[in-house]
């Protein structure tokens, strides 16, 4: 840092400051005034709207602390600040702030109060602090209120919040969920690994849209028959939990049950309306109920031991679908009427014949995306077939191949009997060494790449 006339001190971006502006100052650099009379503070602010001081290392004395001064500032957004910026609530001077996230700033409890100041304030994270909600409840208007990981015992304070949709309190163990019967307007509630064993809490909670409560140790969710309008419901990593309660809430879209601990499905076959379900490592389910969830866009079942998905066929609406580390062998023929699916993963499983997919709609989209979407790899078996279809594609290709060898045009069909030599050879390697496929495919794209650039 190098000091410059009339007291201003202009930082390095790669020495003391990381800062990312979404809107470009108009009126010269940022300033930070010379803090030897006083407490040094950010000038010249004018016309940003969005503040971004992530991972800030600028260093100062400990009885001093940094001021933000700016009547246009509506978002501030400070994350992993070193403690020593000792950054206060009560040095914001941002009179039109609406959005403040102060998350990993090593907040002291003593550092939250004057919310009451931020008249227009509507978000506020704090998460991964240590913080006081004392004053939390003069913030009138907060309608979306963070605190992940923030040593919480209790939320009494913020049953005053009357404007609270979306709260997030998850990783607080051993908080008491009691006030949350009070705040009846909550859309959005995120209570993930806080050691939560029953819920009943939320039963008055019908205005729930989305809700969050995977990693706790929950078993009982009878209190969620109520909750009748929630539309998306993560409730992952609960261990031998009962799920029949979920039958009542027909109008859910996305359901996240992944590591339950599942056998049957049958209280999922009233949802109807599902679009996403999320089933993975579940290794005991039966997946019979799942043909009649005929809206389902997304499925996820890797790790369920499935063995045969013919029960799938009536999912024509399927645009992903996630089957690695199953114990498939045969791939059905009825994957070719799910003409929306886009994505097609069956890596680790024990499939050799593939010929099934050639006719799909998407098949060219699923070896293009063999790298992302089309997944078949790790068996040694099958990387054979998969690269000859990749042959035969090429075979049927219209392109006016050219290739330059020792000043002579080979024709395509020559160009082509070479290029076969080469792959099985790459076949071969990759068989004897349980290469991904993925890898055969990078060269072979690679050597076509190259024969079209002559």
């Amino acid at each position: 840092m190098t000091e410059q006339n009339q007291n201003v001190i202009n930082y390095q971006q790669d020495e003391y400051m990381t800062h990312k502006y979404e809107h470009k100052i108009l009126y010269g650099n940022l300033q930070i005034g010379d803090w030897r009379n006083g407490d040094p503070e950010v000038t010249n602010l004018r016309f940003i709207e969005k503040l971004n001081i992530n991972t800030l290392k600028l260093y100062i004395s400990n009885d001093m602390s940094i001021k933000f001064q700016s009547q246009t500032i509506k978002e501030l957004t400070s994350k992993n600040i070193d403690n020593q910026l000792n950054l206060k609530v009560d040095n914001l001077e941002l009179e039109n702030l609406e959005v403040l996230e102060l998350v990993n700033n090593n907040l002291n409890n003593d550092k939250l109060y004057n919310l009451a100041k931020f008249k227009k304030l509507h978000t506020l994270d704090v998460s991964y602090n240590s913080v006081d909600l004392t004053h939390i409840h003069s913030v009138t208007n907060l309608i979306k209120l963070s605190m992940h990981n923030c040593n919480l015992q209790n939320i009494d304070q913020t049953t005053s919040l009357v404007n609270l949709e979306d709260l997030d309190i998850s990783a607080n163990i051993g908080i008491d969920l009691n006030p949350l019967c009070k705040i009846k307007r909550l859309i959005k509630l995120s209570m993930r690994q806080c050691g939560l064993k029953y819920i009943d809490q939320i039963v008055q909670l019908t205005n729930l849209q989305f809700l969050d409560i995977s990693s706790n140790e929950l078993q009982n969710i009878d209190s969620m028959r109520q909750l009748v309008n929630l539309k998306e419901l993560s409730i992952s990593n609960n261990k031998d939990i009962e799920i029949s309660p979920l039958k009542s809430l027909v109008g859910l879209l996305k359901l996240d049950l992944s590591c339950c601990g599942l056998g049957q499905l049958n209280a999922l076959k009233p949802l109807i309306n599902l679009q996403f379900l999320d089933l993975q490592r579940n290794s005991n389910i039966n997946i019979t109920e799942l043909q009649y969830l005929k809206n389902l866009t997304h499925l996820y079942l890797v790790g369920c031991n499935v063995v045969s998905i013919y029960i799938l066929r009536p999912l024509i609406n399927l645009e992903e679908l996630i089957l690695a580390n199953n114990k498939i062998v045969d791939l059905d023929s009825h994957l070719n009427e799910m003409i929306q699916l886009k994505q097609l993963d069956v890596q680790f499983n024990q499939i050799s014949d593939f010929s099934l997919l050639e006719k799909h709609t998407n098949f060219n989209n699923f070896i293009e995306y063999d790298r992302r979407m089309f997944s078949c790899q790790a068996n040694p078996s099958k990387q054979q077939h998969h690269l000859a279809i990749m042959m035969r594609l090429i075979e049927r290709t219209n392109i006016q191949l050219k290739y330059n060898q020792n000043n002579c045009k080979i024709t395509l069909k020559t160009t082509l009997n070479n290029f076969k030599k080469e792959i099985n050879s790459i076949i071969n390697n990759a068989y004897q060494n349980h290469i991904r496929v993925t890898s055969s495919a990078a060269c072979l794209f690679e050597m076509l790449n190259l024969a079209l650039s002559q």
